[in-house]
C-alpha cells in the first residue's frame, strides 16, 4: 500500500475572510454573530466581510455556519505585490488551486453598461496561472486545498486559503459563470441554473416540474430546455416562446386557487420564485407538496426562491429550514446565490432521492488533504 505524503503543518490564522451580495454584510454580520460569537467583526467592504477570532486560531477546514456568507477562507493578509502572493503561496508546500476573483461591486443585475467583471484581477491572474506554482484547473475536488486572492480594491489583494468541501461552491468567489442564451426570458433562467449547481439536484429529461410564479419564464425556459415537463402556475403572462412549447403548460390563476386535480398525476420536482413574504410563499408550497410527496413516483424534491424583501426576514431564515424540513424533506439547506438579488434558495429532498450525488463529491481523495 503506498504511503501518504507527509506534509509540515499550515499555518493557521485567527481571521476569516468572507465575500457576500451587496446589501447582505448587515445580515451576514448578525448570523456570524449569532452563529459564531467567537468570531468578532474585523473589516469590510461592500461584498467584503473580515472577522477574528477571539479564542483559538482558525485552520483552512473552518467553514461558517452562514446562509450570506457565499464563499469563506482563512485570511491571511493584504498586498499589492504578486510576488508575495507566490511566496506564500509557495511556502504552503501542497498542490493548490487558484482562485482569483473580485468582490461584488455591484447588485446582481445593476451593473452599469461599462463595467466589466475581473478588471481586477485580470493581470493578477494570469500572472498567477502563468507561475507554475498552481495546478491548472481552477476546479477543486473535495480535500484539494484552495489558494484564494480576493481583489477588494484595484491593486488591493486579500489572500488565505480554504479545504474544497462538498459544502462549497466549486466557482471562486462562489460565482460559477453561466451563460444566459439571448432568447432567454428573465435572469431567472441564470438563477435557476445556479440552484441546481448549488444544491446538487439531478433533474432528468422526462421528469414533470411545478413552477409557482413562474412569469415571465426564465426559470421554466431552463427546466424545458432539460427536457422536463413543466407546468407554471401565474396569472401573470408567460414569454411567447415558453408559452409555445409543447412540453409547458400554464396555469393562468393564482396559486392558492389552483386544485390538485389541475396538476399531473405525478410531480417529480416543485419549484418556487414569488414575490411575496416568506410566510405566503412556504404556506403555498405546503399546500401542494404534501400531496405530491405520498404519490406513487412522488416528488423528489423542492427549490425555492424565498423572497428577503425587508432584510428583517433573514432572522427567520432558520425558521423556514424547519418549516421545509417538518414537510419532510431531507437535507434541506439556505444559501444566498451569486445570481440572487434579495433573496435565498431554499432546497431539500425526499427520502427517496437518498442516491443523490452531490455535484461536489470526491472521486478521488486529493494529496493536498492527506496528512
Amino acid at each position: 500500500m503506498p504511503q501518504a505524503e507527509a506534509f509540515t503543518p499550515l499555518p493557521q490564522s485567527p481571521f476569516l475572510w468572507t465575500v457576500c451580495q451587496i446589501g447582505a454584510e448587515p445580515a451576514l454580520k448578525r448570523e456570524m454573530a449569532f452563529g459564531h460569537p467567537e468570531l468578532k467583526f474585523a473589516y469590510s467592504r461592500p461584498g467584503f466581510v473580515t472577522f477574528k477570532s477571539t479564542g483559538e486560531l482558525l485552520d483552512p477546514a473552518f467553514e461558517p455556519k452562514s446562509v450570506f456568507a457565499r464563499a469563506s477562507g482563512i485570511s491571511c493578509g493584504k498586498t499589492g505585490d504578486a510576488a508575495e502572493l507566490l511566496r506564500f503561496a509557495r511556502g504552503l508546500e501542497r498542490p493548490l488551486r487558484l482562485h482569483v476573483f473580485e468582490r461584488d461591486q455591484y447588485f446582481p443585475g445593476d451593473e452599469p453598461p461599462p463595467y466589466v467583471r475581473g478588471a481586477w484581477t485580470q493581470a493578477i491572474s494570469a500572472e498567477l496561472n502563468a507561475s507554475g506554482v498552481f495546478l491548472p484547473d481552477s476546479k477543486p475536488e473535495i480535500g484539494d486545498l484552495v489558494f484564494d486572492v480576493v481583489a477588494v480594491e484595484a491593486g488591493e489583494w486579500w489572500f488565505g486559503y480554504h479545504f474544497h468541501t462538498s459544502m462549497r461552491s466549486a466557482a471562486p468567489g462562489g460565482r460559477p459563470e453561466i451563460p444566459m442564451p439571448a432568447d432567454a426570458p428573465s435572469r431567472a433562467y441564470v438563477k435557476l441554473e445556479e440552484a441546481l449547481q448549488r444544491s446538487g439536484a439531478r433533474l432528468a429529461r422526462g421528469e414533470v416540474a411545478v413552477e409557482i410564479g413562474s412569469s415571465p419564464g426564465g426559470a421554466s425556459y431552463a427546466l424545458l430546455e432539460r427536457g422536463l415537463r413543466v407546468f407554471g402556475i401565474d396569472p401573470a403572462a408567460m414569454a411567447p416562446q415558453v408559452l409555445a412549447h409543447p412540453q409547458f403548460t400554464h396555469i393562468a390563476k393564482p396559486v392558492a386557487r389552483v386544485a390538485r386535480e389541475e396538476l399531473p398525476d405525478r410531480v417529480d420536482w416543485l419549484l418556487l420564485d414569488m414575490n411575496v413574504a416568506p410566510s405566503v410563499s412556504l404556506f403555498s408550497v405546503d399546500r401542494l407538496a404534501h400531496r405530491m410527496m405520498g404519490e406513487r413516483g412522488g416528488l423528489q424534491g423542492v427549490i425555492l426562491t424565498v423572497k428577503l424583501n425587508d432584510w428583517k426576514y433573514a432572522e427567520e431564515i432558520p425558521g423556514m429550514v424547519e418549516h421545509v424540513s417538518a414537510m419532510g424533506f431531507k437535507a434541506v439547506r439556505a444559501v444566498q446565490l451569486a445570481h440572487q438579488r434579495q433573496e435565498v434558495l431554499l432546497y431539500g429532498f425526499t427520502p427517496k432521492r437518498r442516491a443523490l450525488r452531490h455535484p461536489n463529491s470526491p472521486t478521488r481523495k486529493s494529496p493536498a488533504h492527506r496528512s
